[in-house]
């Protein structure tokens, strides 16, 4: 992929995600995102032939963003359960707005569009079980921080902002006793 070719479909990304963000799954149409990036519909049809390809590459950068993260955090040091931990507070706080419950409204829709992020979750645990020595507590620290994220992107968390900082130490706290 050229690099103008690259650039151009970071482009349409973002204004997919800002679309999704600003006025909710339901908009999220190739015209309205042609419109949002400034090319034509037919300049967006050249990389996303359908919207699901959309939809399926705007789930994808998501995933994407938050295995970097995970990554990054464990070549510096952190295990792979307070990765994903650190990793999930980093993303529930960096999605604007309503992007990835947009996401996941239009991919329910078509639920094989979250074929990737069952296939990362999957990954993700694997690692955690072999880690932890298939430690039930590390994978119930796996799901409680899963299920904030969820909260969150669901705008339905009974928790306060210190709440939720508390546990996500609770979390880091245990996550490091466990995984030593």
């Amino acid at each position: 992929m050229s690099k103008k070719s690259q650039i151009t479909t970071a482009q349409i990304l973002s204004a997919a995600l800002n679309v999704a963000a600003d006025q909710g799954a339901g908009k999220v149409t190739l015209d309205a995102v042609a419109k949002a990036s400034g090319l034509s519909k037919g300049g967006l049809l050249y990389h996303f032939p359908t919207k699901e390809a959309l939809i399926s590459a705007m789930i994808q950068q998501l995933i994407d963003e938050t295995e970097t993260s995970r990554l990054a955090l464990m070549q510096q040091g952190d295990n792979v359960l307070a990765a994903v931990i650190k990793a999930h507070a980093n993303f529930s706080s960096q999605v604007k707005g309503n992007t990835a419950m947009a996401i996941l409204a239009a991919a329910a829709d078509q639920p094989a569009l979250l074929a990737p992020v069952q296939q990362i979750s999957r990954k993700v645990m694997h690692e955690i079980a072999e880690a932890s020595g298939d430690n039930s507590e590390a994978l119930m620290l796996l799901l409680a921080s899963e299920a904030m994220i969820f909260q969150e992107l669901l705008h339905i968390s009974p928790f306060s902002s210190e709440q939720k900082a508390n546990l996500d130490r609770y979390m880091l706290s245990r996550a490091q006793e466990l995984m030593k």
